[in-house]
């Protein structure tokens, strides 16, 4: 299956013949590294800043979770009803994880689960799986 419009046009062949998983994910991460207002004509695309030290890590998990979810659902169409949950990191204090789950169209036109694994350690993001 084809890239999107936007890997079509910026990498050629190769977004022509991008994995539509693979594209899902860039998108994903070109949305989330993306801040709220910095794109003048969507105000609401990307993350908000969550730099409040006033938060709790409970209460910081829980916003982002959110946040994810928003702008998954509102800026994604190829996923339908996404839903982001934390997943511990064990390794590092500084690391925050989230699993990405939803449900996507496949090339036979049924519904089948999508998932995907992030995590964020300061405004440094990576997606695994």
């Amino acid at each position: 299956m084809a890239g999107s419009l936007f890997e079509r046009l910026t990498r050629g062949e190769a977004g022509a013949n991008m994995d539509e998983d693979e594209s899902i994910r860039q998108h994903l991460l070109r949305m989330f590294v993306a801040r709220q207002g910095s794109v003048q004509t969507l105000p609401d695309y990307g993350l908000p800043d969550l730099n409040d030290l006033t938060l709790s890590r409970a209460d910081l998990i829980k916003e982002t979770c959110d946040a994810l979810k928003v702008c998954i659902n509102r800026y994604e169409p190829r996923l339908i009803d996404a839903d982001v949950t934390h997943r511990s990191m064990p390794d590092s204090t500084f690391l925050l994880g989230f699993h990405i789950s939803a449900m996507k169209y496949n090339s036979e036109g049924k519904l089948q689960p999508w998932q995907w694994d992030i995590s964020f350690e300061g405004e440094k993001m990576r997606g695994s799986g």
